[in-house]
């Protein structure tokens, strides 16, 4: 056991998190917020050993998507990484990026960060991270500084979150029906000054690290511990490269179309204001052959069975309809490749086999979220700190974002706990309490041990939580100072 903690110590920290939220549901009443943001006492819900059995069938069933997803990218990464254009298309990557790793980094992690902060559903960043950092790792990188310039780049978005991001047009959606006035837009403008100083303070202290490691700790990495590493095959024939090069350009397209508000948000808010998409898709869907509408029934099947749009225009995508992209993808790759059925299969398994552990430890981190669902004692101490002073205080709002960011996997959840709460601020008030909790969830994620992002990376790339923690906390600390300036020039001038 105790070499089990000391090689996945992912699985102590989880542990003793569930731990602490199992007592605290023993001693700690639950609570929420109401009409006007009047807090409403409830009463202690304790939860049982039978929770963590039922916890982990609910988290399950309620995250299927994600963790199907994620899957999807094994697949994909375990046939592609096995043929010989993707190999050759690593390498060369890699060797361009040679003597330039650190503009290279600096480039790899602005788009990241951009894309993060602006797609509204920042999962499907994944489908690009292995390939990323087995490039990364490939230039000399160490494993520390390949997962803060990807993984570490998409909570820089997370951060910095403009028009995009996990849950935030839900977490502005829960504030509406509570009253709010605050739109997917409020803020904006500072919000984007929030993601250039995140992206400027965390490329400083990336780039130092980078320095160090070129000579140091990445050079001295095994580089075959990378779950899809890749061969320097330069001694052998050179391969075709642009058939692969073709599918990942398709693929980040269609992420890009997919998952971008290009007209209104899902609240109903004005972005782009680019209609083209949705008016493209509503006439592709009344074509019909022989008295059937054709694309109706092939994309989206029989409506009025399903109930649900499962093909949307784009802007309004889902993780299934990705998926569906990464797996023909994956099929054509194969195929150009000339690789074997029974190869196919067998480097589909192995790639599943290679995204197991870090899904499981994201069912983990959901089965987080499940027990303060069941359980919501959290909003309890959120109030408790509230009342320490009288009115709207810059400075007790972040700590109350803390709390309720901390143990949350869910932006969304926070908008539906916390809507009555944050919706009874008005005017200057509302709008910073808004931009508190958007941007203090982002930070929070850097440390929490059950963010989504930096779990996975953590596991995929099998990196110490604590030896993140001691690369981060310059960060966190700087950037933490920097927004509480924000929040009190905003608040009091």
């Amino acid at each position: 056991m105790k070499k089990l903690f000391k090689e996945h110590d992912l699985v102590k920290i989880i542990s003793l998190v569930l731990l602490v939220i199992f007592v605290l549901s023993w001693i700690i009443p639950t609570g929420s917020y109401s009409t006007g943001g009047s807090f409403v006492d409830g009463e202690v819900s304790q939860l049982g050993l039978a929770s963590i059995f039922y916890g982990f069938s609910y988290a399950l069933q309620n995250y299927y998507m994600q963790i199907a997803f994620l899957l999807v990218v094994g697949i994909f990464y375990g046939v592609v990484s096995k043929t010989n254009g993707y190999k050759e298309m690593v390498n060369r990557f890699a060797k361009f990026g040679k003597n330039k790793e650190i503009i290279i980094s600096l480039v790899i992690s602005l788009i990241i960060a951009v894309l993060a902060s602006m797609l509204n559903n920042t999962m499907v960043l994944i489908v690009f991270m292995p390939f990323l950092i087995t490039v990364l790792r490939k230039m000399g990188l160490s494993k520390i500084s390949a997962l803060a310039t990807t993984f570490g780049s998409i909570l820089v978005g997370v951060l910095g979150v403009t028009i995009g991001t996990e849950g935030l047009d839900a977490f502005v959606s829960y504030l509406t029906y509570a009253g709010s006035d605050v739109t997917i837009l409020t803020e904006l403008a500072v919000r984007i000054g929030i993601f250039v100083l995140a992206y400027v303070l965390f490329s400083f202290f990336n780039v130092m690290a980078i320095k160090k490691s070129l000579n140091g700790e990445g050079a001295k990495e095994d580089l075959q511990d990378d779950a899809f590493y890749v061969e320097d095959d330069s001694k052998k024939k050179k391969h075709k490269i642009w058939p692969i090069v073709t599918c990942f350009v398709i693929v980040f397209i269609f992420m890009v179309l997919g998952f971008t508000y290009w007209n209104t948000s899902l609240t109903g808010t004005t972005i782009f204001g680019i209609e083209i998409f949705e008016e493209f898709h509503e006439k592709m869907m009344e074509v019909e052959l022989g008295g059937i509408p054709i694309f109706q029934a092939l994309l989206g099947g029989v409506s009025n069975v399903l109930q649900a749009d499962i093909a949307p225009a784009f802007g309004s995508w889902y993780l299934f309809d990705f998926s569906i992209v990464i797996g023909i993808m994956t099929v054509i790759i194969a195929f150009v490749s000339r690789m074997k059925f029974n190869d196919f299969f067998a480097n589909a398994w192995d790639g599943i086999k290679k995204m197991v552990r870090p899904t499981l430890y994201l069912v983990l981190a959901y089965l987080v979220f499940v027990f303060i669902y069941w359980s919501p004692f959290i909003p309890t101490i959120v109030n408790a700190v509230g009342e320490l002073v009288d009115g709207f205080n810059p400075f007790i709002g972040t700590i109350q974002a803390m709390i309720a960011s901390f143990f949350n996997t869910d932006f969304a959840f926070i908008g539906y706990t916390y809507a009555y709460y944050v919706g009874s601020f008005s005017g200057v008030e509302g709008n910073v309490m808004f931009l508190i909790f958007t941007t203090i969830y982002g930070l929070i994620q850097f440390i929490t041990p059950i963010s989504v992002f930096l779990l996975f990376g953590l596991s995929y790339m099998k990196i110490p939580y604590k030896k993140w923690l001691s690369y981060i906390w310059k960060f966190f600390v700087g950037m933490l100072v920097c927004l509480l300036v924000i929040f009190a020039l905003l608040a009091y001038l």
